[in-house]
């Protein structure tokens, strides 16, 4: 199978460490406000003002290189590499900086993560995963998932703790690498 799979929220915690940032820096301008977890855009998720978005690209670049990376997903690669998938990284990285990019790349290389293709910068992921016929594709992102999944693609929505889970017949949430792996195996056998 191929498989299309997301960085942020889904390789890497970086949602948790931008979201600790935010929660603690914007406390007192957020605790009143309504967070807005359908939307994929941080600044709008959290109220950011425009004049305190540098800080936010800057807490975004610090957590290309600093964030954890989710338990045992090296593994998880491994594992589908060695069942004989076609791993896609499908991600929005590099739209707001061509740095991020090359940042992400160094990590991937470091993290010893490899894929069968690189595609970022993505603005429509339904498009990209149609173009490359992906089978599954799994990301964290609730509009990404809605747009994949109503395209007729399969969908694992990667959940954490506060995420809006996307109804549709395309998709499965799923709560790490193991039950992804599993899942995918169920598949399979089919």
């Amino acid at each position: 199978m191929r498989i299309g799979i997301d960085l942020d929220g889904v390789v890497f915690n970086s949602e948790n460490y931008i979201a600790s940032f935010i929660e603690l820096t914007y406390m007192d301008k957020i605790v009143d406000g309504e967070l807005n977890f359908k939307s994929s855009s941080t600044k709008k998720r959290y109220n950011i003002p425009d004049a305190d978005f540098d800080t936010i690209l800057k807490v975004y670049e610090e957590s290309v290189s600093k964030s954890p990376l989710m338990p045992f997903v090296k593994e998880a690669f491994g594992y589908l590499k060695s069942q004989g998938h076609e791993l896609y990284i499908i991600t929005a990285r590099g739209r707001i900086s061509k740095k991020h990019i090359s940042l992400t790349k160094r990590r991937l290389i470091k993290e010893r993560i490899k894929a069968d293709g690189y595609c970022f910068s993505q603005t429509d992921k339904a498009s990209t995963c149609k173009m490359l016929g992906i089978d599954i594709m799994i990301d964290d992102d609730y509009n990404v998932v809605k747009s994949v999944a109503k395209s007729g693609i399969k969908c694992f929505q990667f959940i954490s703790d506060r995420m809006l889970l996307v109804k549709n017949k395309n998709v499965e949430p799923v709560y790490n690498w193991g039950e992804i792996c599993r899942k995918i195996k169920i598949i399979e056998k089919r």
